[in-house]
């Protein structure tokens, strides 16, 4: 049993847990084990101090429901291995927060152009620094600050 560093419950009763990133993927495992066979979403939030990866996980067996998140200083185990399904989460969560996922199969960007820099919904974000995604010969994307290339 993998032990939780604190457990509590949201306000229409669903399980809470905060997990340490080095037992995310073992607690994670057991979960699946368990019957939470479907991973609802992942997300990642960042609290300006501290990064926060959050997974939603449902047992279709039982019907419960559980919120698992962990604290992390920006990279934290995939969890593709157990659920296929995260791929995509994963991804945009890497795009939009900058967390990355150890073991993830593709982590690229899923919603932004490859070379767009930094991640939009993290605090230090600069919000006046235009970027512009533009179309090469070949159909490739790319990013540039100058207006007169972006569409």
């Amino acid at each position: 049993m993998i032990p939780v560093e604190s457990e509590s419950t949201s306000k229409e009763g669903t399980k809470i847990v905060y997990v340490s990133k080095e037992n995310l993927f073992a607690y994670m495992k057991e979960r699946k084990d368990e019957g939470y066979d479907i991973l609802l979403m992942v997300t990642g939030i960042d609290y300006k101090d501290h990064l926060e990866v959050v997974y939603h996980l449902l047992s279709t067996s039982t019907g419960n429901r559980l919120i698992v998140k962990t604290k992390t200083d920006g990279e934290v185990d995939s969890v593709v291995p157990l659920w296929a399904g995260a791929n995509w989460h994963e991804r945009e969560t890497w795009d939009l927060v900058g967390i990355k996922f150890k073991g993830h199969p593709n982590l690229k960007r899923i919603l932004l152009a490859e070379g767009w820099v930094g991640h939009p919904l993290r605090k230090d974000y600069p919000l006046d620094k235009k970027q512009y995604v533009n179309l090469k010969e070949n159909g490739e994307d790319y990013v540039s600050y100058d207006p007169r290339e972006g569409y």
